[in-house]
Order: structure tokens, then C-alpha cells, then sequence
């Protein structure tokens, strides 16, 4: 009796990929199916930009920015729906699925982290993408928001790169989250602080330097000024300062790490143990 060979190198590389191009159909599929999901990547964001425009006087911004307000609103709605989409949901639906045991299910099959992540990710792109050609549509139409092909290709150079770092964010702190019912409060319990200090829902004047300062080492200012950048210039070329592109990318690695080495497929207690709060 001989042993079975192994395929190639190349045949278990094309198995991959194709297992990686179903989980992002199965999770494209299991978000346009979640009234959650579409509720905070969209509707939230969408009703923002509508209330915000509509409560903040045009005169009242320009005195403290120089504006419209609608040119930097629309844009840091856009950033706002791109973090729930990758961050919030991925966090949300990723610890639900951990606990319910579909993952304990999925690791006994072939199917590698990598692709599985590529999945979490591609579907998270998915639904900010049509929630940025909704927000951009809306400000397009109604708050006279100027888009031209420039403005269009630099979004979506700085929406991939916001894709991939909330994305792999939100799966390393699905990491330290053990109950489903307390996923979405500490998704939005750490967004908002960071969001707030960070200029998204409304430009600082006046504050502290240290706090910029601080805020410009998380990985949500890069994104939320490069795109702001975007609109309030019109850059015709890359957006993002050196210093904002490697805050971003060390992000991008430190989160894909800490995912490569605290993910869990089966349910049960955090890696923080007895010492998390969030435990059962």
C-alpha cells in the first residue's frame, strides 16, 4: 500500500483561493441578509449626514473652518460608514459566529484563517462600498457635494486602505470579546472616543495639541483627514502624508498579527481569562 501524494504546490494554492472566493460570497450573502448590518454601515451614517447638515448652519462652520460644512461632512460620513461596516459589524458578526460554534464547524474543514479572513474582509468592503456610492449619491444630489473622476479614484484608494485596517482591527478585538451580547457596546463603546478626538463628526478649532497628537497615532485619523483632504482641496494625488501612511500600515500589521495568534475557532472564554471583564 502506498501513501497518497500530496497535490502541488500550486493546486492546494488554487484550492485556497477558491475557498476564499466562496466566504466572500457566504459573507456578502449573511450581511445583506442582517438588518443590522445594513442599519449601521448605512442607514446610521446616511441619517447623520442628512441631520448634521441640516442642524449646523453653513455660516456657523465656515467661522470655525472656513466651508461648507456639507463638503467635510459628507466625506467623514463616509469614513463613519466604513468603520461600521469593517469594524463594527466584523467585530459583532465574527464573536456571534465564534459562540454560536459555526467556526468550530468551519475549522474542521480545509479552510485556512487567511481565507477566512479575506471573506470577512472582502464582504465588509463590500457593503461600505455601497454605502459610500449611497452618502456620495446623497451629497451629490442634494447637499451639492462636487464629484469628478479624480475626487472618485482618490476614495477609493483611501476606502481599500480604511477596509483593510478596520477589517483586521475588528478581527483582533473579536479576539477579546467572549459574549455576543456585549460585541456591539464595546464596538461602539471604543469607536465613538477615538471617532470624537479624531475630527469625524465635526473639526476641532480649539483643544489640546497632546490630544491631536494622540489621535493621529490611532489608525482612524489618517483616513478620516485624507479623505476630508479630498474634498476640501481636491489633492489630484495621493492624499495621505508619509507619517499618516505608516501609522496606517503598522495598524494593518500589528492587528493582522495579533489576529494570526489570538484567533479562536472555539467558542468559550477570552485569552484575557479570568482577568476579562467581558467573560461569561
Amino acid at each position: 500500500m502506498t501513501l497518497r501524494e500530496s497535490p502541488p504546490l500550486l493546486e492546494r494554492i488554487a484550492f485556497a483561493c477558491a475557498l476564499a472566493g466562496k466566504q466572500v460570497k457566504y459573507h456578502v450573502t449573511l450581511l445583506l441578509r442582517s438588518p443590522m448590518g445594513i442599519f449601521t454601515a448605512l442607514i446610521i451614517p446616511l441619517m447623520l449626514l442628512v441631520v448634521l447638515n441640516v442642524a449646523t448652519p453653513n455660516t456657523t462652520f465656515r467661522e470655525l473652518h472656513g466651508g461648507r460644512y456639507a463638503d467635510f461632512l459628507t466625506p467623514a460620513m463616509a469614513t463613519f460608514a466604513i468603520l461600521n461596516a469593517c469594524y463594527v459589524n466584523v467585530i459583532t458578526s465574527t464573536v456571534l459566529a465564534r459562540e454560536a460554534g459555526i467556526l468550530k464547524r468551519l475549522h474542521g474543514t480545509p479552510l485556512p484563517l487567511w481565507a477566512y479572513i479575506v471573506g470577512r474582509m472582502a464582504a465588509a468592503a463590500a457593503v461600505a462600498l455601497t454605502a459610500l456610492v449611497v452618502i456620495f449619491g446623497v451629497g451629490a444630489l442634494f447637499l451639492d457635494v462636487q464629484l469628478n473622476a479624480g475626487r472618485i479614484a482618490e476614495v477609493a484608494g483611501v476606502t481599500a486602505l480604511g477596509a483593510a485596517t478596520f477589517t483586521t482591527l475588528g478581527m483582533a478585538v473579536s479576539t477579546l470579546v467572549s459574549r455576543p451580547d456585549t460585541a456591539l457596546p464595546i464596538a461602539y463603546g471604543t469607536l465613538l472616543p477615538v471617532a470624537f478626538v479624531s475630527n469625524v463628526f465635526f473639526p476641532a478649532t480649539t483643544g489640546p495639541s497632546w490630544l491631536t497628537h494622540v489621535a493621529d497615532l490611532f489608525p482612524l485619523a489618517p483616513i478620516a483627514k485624507a479623505t476630508e483632504r479630498i474634498f476640501a482641496t481636491g489633492t489630484g494625488h495621493w492624499p495621505m502624508s508619509r507619517g499618516e501612511l505608516t501609522v496606517t500600515l503598522a495598524w494593518i500589521g500589528a492587528t493582522a498579527l495579533v489576529s494570526a495568534v489570538a484567533f479562536r475557532w472555539q467558542p468559550g472564554q477570552s485569552p484575557l481569562g479570568r482577568w476579562n471583564i467581558f467573560r461569561r
